[in-house]
């Protein structure tokens, strides 16, 4: 109920365009592969989407929990370094409440939604701007982080799509 309030409160302190030009700084706390916090502001990577906690990636009949692999990737970008995030506006209070409101972010200047899609622990999510597609298909061809396994889409897992592997057994 709390994360409603304060999304409703951001949604009335501070316009769109207002927090189109809101930018954040300081240590940030990594919350999941593509959520952060700064300052208590939580922060979700624009145009990614990284696997979910308990999400479950296979590798022949071997399951492994890929989204805590993701968090662990973005921790290793965020680590020991200021994470800058300019964030882009307000959109659904619901989503800006449990995800996080969209953001760019970096970390000592490098892009971490490019740094999650090029190290293949995030995908680029449907229906964003094709900036990240050639990392994409680039981490996909090299097999790295989520392409070296068999997984579902993040969106998709959210959907309640699983694996083969995870569906149980009637």
């Amino acid at each position: 109920m709390w994360k409603w309030i304060v999304a409703v409160a951001f949604s009335v302190l501070l316009t769109p365009n207002a927090m189109a030009q809101q930018e954040i700084s300081g240590t940030a706390r990594v919350i999941d592969g593509d959520t952060l916090k700064i300052g208590g502001v939580r922060l979700s990577l624009a145009g990614v989407d990284a696997a979910e906690a308990g999400q479950r990636c296979a590798r022949g009949e071997r399951l492994v929990d890929c989204g805590i692999a993701a968090g662990a990737q973005l921790s290793d970008l965020t680590a020991g370094v200021t994470v800058s995030c300019v964030m882009l506006g307000l959109g659904d209070p619901a989503h800006d409440a449990v995800e996080g409101i969209r953001a760019h972010c970096a970390s000592d200047g490098y892009d971490l939604s490019e740094g999650m899609v090029y190290t293949g622990w995030a995908l680029v999510e449907p229906g964003a701007a094709p900036l990240y597609r050639n990392l994409e298909r680039a981490a996909e061809a090299a097999e790295r982080g989520l392409w070296r396994y068999r997984f579902v889409a993040p969106w998709e897992w959210r959907a309640g799509k699983r694996l083969a592997l995870e569906e149980p057994a009637n």
